[in-house]
């Protein structure tokens, strides 16, 4: 999921689910059995975009069991770069190990997107696991500081990805809680100027000419991986562990424009402090290698920042060959609304989430993953519907200012 898609998406739930916590009873207007209709103001402030507004009106469908089934979320927003930018989402849960999402938007002056995504686990009798994806998005705000784990705020630049991927799984789940799978990902971009005249331009920048990527490039690559894999449930784990050991081949024998391996090994471990499980120590490590990373294209090489990595900086702000980061979250229970049932017929509860990271960029292996790391805190604020749902609001910082992630889904 791309940044901006999940900021948008985290609008749609955490918005309209803070709505309902500030007034569980006014505003709503009832569809039906099971169905309800939340109309919701969006005031969005981003310190790359600057502010947006908009209306989004959210279509929540439940089932007999008090589970979200599917939900609709059209939104029409305004931005001065953008200019008016309508946007058709829908998310879909057949069962609890099946979603499906679809939106499409396209804005008036500068940017599109699309993206349509499903995830199916223990299908055939348990023994498969699939995962397809479609995307497509023109983003104006996109940013590059240079390479490396000390590139300074000064070194900023803008420009436009114009990209375009399309990735299909399959995974076998094997006796002892193992998984073997492989995934093949074709990625096409290009580079254009940005939308942010306040911002130098990464394709003018003569700092940056010669960065690989900056001309029209296309990536295919072949990934093949081992999984151990505990967890009790894998989009919203209480308890359990995942053990992940990676390997994707791009090669210019494969079709794409240079030749690099990547390599990754990932932990996860979930750890109930009480028997209810109202608190939750929630832990990753994740460790990233690129063999023959100086040719492959800057934005496919080891990245931090952003909701799935560091918190406290923005999207992608360290990008180097490799990385290292390890992070914990004590997900904690504080609040199981009643009129969430009453109102929405679902089951869910509200979340607190400290949390504290340390990661790194680096260019040779011969550097220690974790001398000199970046090291940011923060809370989460989500909203938790089981099995399947959460909508999120992360706030970070690494000291020289706040970040605020929205979205759908945990960070790991």
């Amino acid at each position: 999921m791309s940044p901006r898609f999940a900021r948008v998406a985290g609008v749609i739930a955490t918005v309209a689910l803070a709505a309902i916590i500030a007034t569980p009873v006014r505003g709503f207007i009832s569809l039906g059995d099971n169905r309800t209709l939340i109309p919701v103001p969006e005031i969005i402030t981003d310190p790359n975009e600057g502010e947006t507004f908009g209306i989004l009106a959210v279509v929540m469908n439940t089932n007999d069991t008090q589970d979200i089934r599917s939900f609709i979320a059209p939104d029409v927003r305004y931005n001065h770069i953008t200019g008016w930018y309508p946007t058709f989402r829908f998310y879909s849960y057949p069962s609890d190990k099946q979603k499906f999402t679809l939106q499409a938007g396209k804005a008036t002056t500068i940017g599109e997107n699309f993206e349509g995504t499903y995830d199916g686990e223990r299908l055939l009798d348990g023994w498969l696991d699939a995962h397809f994806r479609a995307f497509h998005e023109n983003d104006p705000f996109e940013r590059f500081f240079g390479f490396g784990n000390s590139t300074v705020d000064a070194a900023e630049t803008n420009y436009t990805g114009d990209t375009t991927i399309l990735l299909a799984g399959l995974a076998v789940n094997l006796p002892l809680h193992l998984q073997v799978g492989t995934q093949i990902r074709v990625r096409d971009e290009r580079i254009r100027k940005g939308g942010v005249d306040s911002v130098a331009q990464l394709v003018a920048s003569p700092s940056y000419a010669g960065t690989p990527g900056l001309s029209p490039t296309t990536i295919v690559g072949q990934r093949f991986s081992i999984d151990y894999d505990s967890r009790d449930a894998s989009a919203i784990a209480t308890e359990g562990s995942l053990a992940l050991a990676g390997i994707e081949i791009v090669d210019e024998a494969l079709g794409s424009s240079a030749s690099y391996v990547k390599y990754t090994l990932e932990g996860r471990s979930f750890q109930p402090l009480r028997r209810d499980k109202a608190f939750i120590l929630a832990m990753q490590g994740v460790l990233d290698y690129i063999e023959g990373g100086d040719r492959a294209p800057f934005y496919d090489r080891s990245a931090l920042g952003g909701m799935r990595s560091l918190r406290g900086f923005g999207s992608s702000r360290f990008i180097d060959n490799h990385r290292c980061f390890v992070r914990g979250e004590l997900r904690s229970n504080v609040w199981e609304p009643q009129f969430l049932t009453d109102q929405f017929n679902v089951r869910g509860h509200i979340e607190l989430a400290p949390f504290l990271e340390m990661g790194r960029v680096f260019n040779t292996s011969r550097t220690f993953p974790l001398s000199d790391p970046h090291v940011d805190g923060g809370v989460g604020l989500r909203a938790v519907v089981a099995p399947q749902v959460v909508a999120y609001v992360d706030f970070g910082t690494s000291g020289s200012g706040p970040s605020v992630f929205t979205g759908v889904d945990y960070p790991f």
